[in-house]
């Protein structure tokens, strides 16, 4: 089970994962994005993953590389419907598409 870190601010290259989502043209594809809390207000409670935006930078460094690689060609992306694991409690993912909110974690209540 994939175990999910929350996004500590500009410059963390550790928390971000991929995600697959289904683009416009209906392809699936591998996307960067952060886990967040508090999706729709303040203290929700609510966790969520925002889409990284494009950037262009005049120079790439190695964490820079090293972050590309691991999303993209080393670790296995999220997909709708997996179980995740933040903050010691299993989430089942909802991808929503390829927007800046493309997917929300909900709660799995064991019965």
């Amino acid at each position: 089970m994939r175990t999910l870190v929350k996004y500590t601010g500009y410059g963390d290259q550790v928390n971000t994962f991929g995600i697959e989502v289904k683009n416009y043209k209906g392809e699936m594809k591998i996307c960067e994005v952060s886990l967040y809390q508090d999706y729709e207000k303040e203290g929700d409670g609510i966790y969520w993953a925002l889409m990284s935006g494009a950037m262009i930078k005049s120079s790439y460094t190695d964490k820079d590389r090293a972050e590309i690689d691991r999303i993209y060609r080393k670790e296995t992306p999220v997909r709708d419907g997996d179980i995740v694991l933040i903050d010691g409690n299993q989430y089942k993912t909802q991808v929503n598409g390829e927007y800046s909110n493309c997917a929300i974690f909900h709660p799995v209540i064991e019965i």
